[in-house]
């Protein structure tokens, strides 16, 4: 139903579905001067050609390295880390956390990235990526997930080795169904060799999914190699940059934007063609013959709720069951016409317990819980999987042809579908809300640019939390822009931190969940696979009497915290958190260690924290079991172990505590009420088209006046829109000025309202905001060009007495190659002359904007001398300009929102 002509005033029932006030939504607040650096990092094509060349002969390279692991031994690793995997990529480029950078990076273990970096590529021709990769960071990441599920490696560890590696590869191995112990040294070595070039590899194959999947051209596109710590590279990047500069274009542009991203995934010619083919023959699959007909009266209607299951260290982003019946229910009860279907993974996959439960209480009835599982996966297309492409353009095509709304806890996944239009409603911990969450929020709020700095007390000493971290204040420049899109929105659920305001405090609850699914997973996975059968091995017959009873110890304590009863997620948690200790101590009993971390974590249960009858049942199991003779006695251990484990008692706890995370009424409410927000907006614009009824080309302020009830019929006249309750209200014009500081600064100099000859139309009072406006903005210019200017003299004094900068000065000191320390000296020089060049412009700017305030205070001054006689003349005619202004006043008043009621409050990027 999109159009490029104007269209009739929009039908009343658009405006009763909801009540939507985007001036009540909060303001982001980002550190950034708005004014994006374009990157200039190209990848020439010797380097594009050498990377494509290696990708097709990875297989080759990864023999060629085992063959030397092989004859060298596990020292070859030092140089496979040091020289071989470096040689392929560049150092990472500079981007010092500055948020206007546009030289985009991300790290090839950061899956969910690709979604809105492909957005940010497609949708700003200035930008570039990184992809990096680093291989002493995949042996953390693995080690990261031992810690947490208490996985060693239990076999021999070859000479050389560290014992981490060895954690590494069980981790490795058992993630990819495997026995955590190697069958020999060989087949360790080969392990530990894959997982250092699987960095590589996998940063080749993300490479390859731009490429392909998005259409972005290979020479944008830069691998690049850290082995740094934490704080240098990583922390600086500021992965939020992908959004700052791909949600603009949306903003000013929302149906334009969505096309050109769908364009550029097709593609052209024969392969275009069949992309388009594979993703429309879903969309047929779901929609009945005749729903197609998008010149419906009422398309097909459907709910897409996505299910993230990875069950790994990240787990606490993945789907709430409990969550997910009650959004079932919600939608059942608030829209009984929209077809529900589940998304992505397969919840119910090894939890047939909780499969029954749902089935029990009805909650799959009408539901379609298999088209969509897996929808990407080779069975159900031919048997070829769907590209990250493909999949988008599925969600693009339902979207076109179909009243479509998804919602899914917070996951890269869904973002290709925001970008798209797709309405969408996402759940987010409360305790994410303030950190995390502010990227996400980007989507949905008004912006704001400026500058952040730490607040002081009224004796000028910097102000603290009581945890410690500096209180931030928000300096914003500039006008307030409008969000990027009203067809997105959050709701928020759980406990918040214990200190709102202290946003970067370590969340404490958020976590919990992901314990408990990890848990259950861990028990669940054990019991099923080989793993019990390869613990057997983990006993020794040789152990010490003393072993043997701290063995049967945590056995025991394994049993009493099955028996457990839970009603929150702290105890919930703690019962996984324990049991999987106690596994661990049961095969390592004589590790002091391991005791004292479990004691002092509070794990231990006694007769004080459970029924009589329990403890006397956790000591009968596994005593007759630790009874038997020492060479039979892992056998029996296991057998009792996998007893306790199976319990259908200890099931049922399971599903329960995986149950445990659940929306309030209130929540629950938020979340009916977001799903008729998004799906509005989306009815909205496709009414309006690409023209809105004023005349201009629709932006996303179109959408989010309408929603408001704000739209005028022209931009002349205010008009009479009907509201739910049936009688209408006068409706003032909408403030052009957030509209004005979305144009590029050739048509903002252009600006009308900043004209001297239109001045005659604005009162007083509107001049006088003009001017308050201009002489804050002067302010800010002249202030950042000091700070510009400050930091070029500081940069060229450091090039010029280390030969190159301070980098190049580390890397020289360090022995960085020849070709390594060129690149960094002429990326200071560039650093160095772009700082003197916006120094310049943020000068030359300030001193306009300084005196356009200057001229607004003369015109002032000018009617202040005037008669009263000469003041009604100017007045009569005032209101004759009114009535055939083109361009409304720069400060007509709107109805105040929270945010507005409250300057500042917002979250500060």
């Amino acid at each position: 139903m999109e159009n490029n002509d104007p269209v009739n005033p929009l039908p009343a029932d658009v405006f009763r579905t909801a009540e939507v006030h985007y001036e009540d939504l909060p303001v982001s607040e980002i550190s950034a001067s708005g004014q994006g650096v374009p990157s200039t990092l190209f990848a020439p094509p010797e380097i594009v050609s050498g990377w494509d060349d290696l990708e097709r002969t990875f297989g080759e390279f990864s023999r060629h390295i085992k063959e030397q692991v092989a004859a060298s031994g596990p020292e070859f690793f030092y140089q496979l880390k040091n020289t071989l995997l470096r040689d392929f990529a560049y150092e990472p480029s500079y981007v010092g956390g500055q948020l206007d950078r546009k030289n985009l990076r991300m790290y090839e273990w950061q899956r969910g990235e690709l979604y809105i970096h492909s957005a940010a590529l497609i949708l700003d021709p200035e930008t570039t990526l990184e992809v990096t990769y680093e291989p002493e960071g995949r042996v953390k990441r693995l080690l990261l997930e031992s810690d947490h599920r208490r996985i060693t490696y239990l076999g021999e560890i070859p000479a050389g080795v560290s014992r981490e590696e060895g954690n590494a590869v069980a981790v490795w191995r058992t993630q990819r169904g495997k026995d955590a112990v190697a069958a020999n040294t060989a087949e360790f070595l080969d392990d530990l060799s894959d997982i250092y070039i699987d960095s590589l590899r996998e940063a080749l194959a993300t490479r390859r999914r731009f490429i392909e999947d998005y259409g972005v051209e290979p020479h944008r596109i830069r691998l690049s190699y850290d082995d740094q710590p934490y704080e240098v590279n990583y922390a600086n990047t500021k992965f939020r940059r992908a959004h700052i500069h791909a949600l603009p274009v949306i903003r000013s542009s929302p149906l334009d934007a969505r096309e050109n991203i769908a364009s550029s995934i097709r593609g052209t010619g024969e392969r275009g063609t069949r992309r388009e083919a594979r993703a429309r023959a879903l969309v047929n699959r779901i929609m009945p013959a005749g729903e197609t007909d998008t010149v419906s009266a009422s398309p097909a209607k459907y709910a897409l709720l996505w299910v993230r299951d990875n069950r790994d260290q990240a787990a606490f982003m993945d789907t709430k069951p409990e969550i997910l019946k009650q959004s079932i229910e919600v939608l059942r009860a608030t829209d009984p016409d929209r077809k529900i279907f589940l998304v992505g993974d397969d919840l119910f996959k090894g939890r047939p317990e909780l499969l029954s439960a749902f089935r029990e209480e009805g909650v799959l009835e009408d539901v379609d819980a298999d088209t969509l599982i897996r929808f990407w996966a080779a069975e159900k297309n031919g048997g070829t999987a769907l590209s990250n492409g493909e999949q988008a353009l599925f969600l693009h095509y339902l979207n076109t042809d179909a009243d479509v709304v998804q919602v899914g806890i917070e996951s890269g996944a869904l973002e290709s579908a925001i970008c798209l239009g797709i309405p969408t409603v996402y759940f987010q911990a409360r305790e994410h809300v303030g950190d995390k969450g502010t990227r996400w929020q980007l989507y949905w709020a008004s912006w704001s640019f400026g500058e952040s700095r730490v607040s002081e007390e009224p004796d000028g000493s910097k102000k603290f939390f009581a945890s410690g971290r500096p209180v931030k204040r928000f300096d914003r420049s500039g006008d307030v822009y409008p969000p990027p899109l009203m067809t997105a929105r959050r709701v928020e659920f759980g406990p918040d931190l214990p200190d709102p305001a202290d946003t970067e405090a370590e969340p404490i609850t958020v976590y919990y969940p992901g314990n408990i699914t990890v848990g259950v997973d861990q028990i669940s996975t054990l019991v099923e696979s080989s793993g019990l059968i390869g613990m057997v091995r983990a006993f020794d017959p040789e152990w010490s009497e003393e072993a043997w009873s701290a063995s049967q110890y945590y056995a025991e304590q394994i049993h009493k915290w099955t028996l457990v009863e839970t009603n929150d997620w702290e105890t919930a948690s703690r019962r996984y958190e324990a049991i999987t200790h106690s596994l661990n101590g049961m095969v390592h009993p004589a590790d002091s260690e391991v005791r004292r971390g479990y004691e002092s974590a509070g794990y231990h249960l006694d007769g004080r924290h459970d029924r009589e009858d329990h403890q006397r049942a956790a000591s009968t199991v596994f005593s007759a079991a630790y009874s038997a003779a020492p060479q039979d006695r892992g056998t029996a251990v296991t057998a009792a172990l996998r007893e306790v484990l199976t319990d259908d008692g200890f099931k049922a706890r399971c599903v329960q505590d995986l149950r445990l995370v659940a929306l309030s009424a209130e929540e629950q409410a938020k979340f009916a009420s977001s799903v008729v927000e998004v799906t509005a907006a989306n009815k909205v614009l496709r009414t309006i088209g690409n023209i809105a009824p004023d005349g201009s080309p629709t932006t996303s302020k179109h959408v989010a006046e309408a929603l408001s009830t704000l739209l005028p019929q022209q931009r002349a006249q205010a008009r009479q829109i009907s509201t739910a309750d049936g009688h209408t209200e006068k409706v003032p014009e909408a403030d052009s000025q957030s509209a004005r500081s979305e144009l590029s600064p050739a048509v903002r100099s252009a600006d009308p309202a900043l004209r001297p000859e239109n001045w005659a139309a604005y009162n007083d009072a509107d001049l006088a905001a003009l001017q308050e406006r201009s002489q804050r903005a002067a302010a800010g210019f002249v202030e950042r060009a000091r700070e510009l200017h400050q930091r070029h003299v500081a940069l060229r004094t450091a090039y010029e007495e280390q030969d190159g900068g301070a980098m190049v000065a580390h890397l020289r000191a360090q022995g960085a190659a020849p070709e390594t320390i060129e690149r960094a000296r002429a990326a200071t020089a560039q650093d160095i002359a772009y700082t003197q060049r916006r120094a310049a412009e943020a000068q030359t700017t300030g001193e306009a904007t300084a005196a356009q305030a200057r001229t607004i205070n003369l015109e002032l001054q000018r009617r202040a001398g005037l008669s009263p006689q000469q003041l009604q003349a100017e007045e009569s005619a005032r209101q004759h300009l009114i009535a055939q202004r083109a361009v409304p006043p720069p400060g007509v008043s709107r109805r105040p929102g929270p945010q507005q009621q409250t300057p500042g409050r917002g979250q500060s990027l």
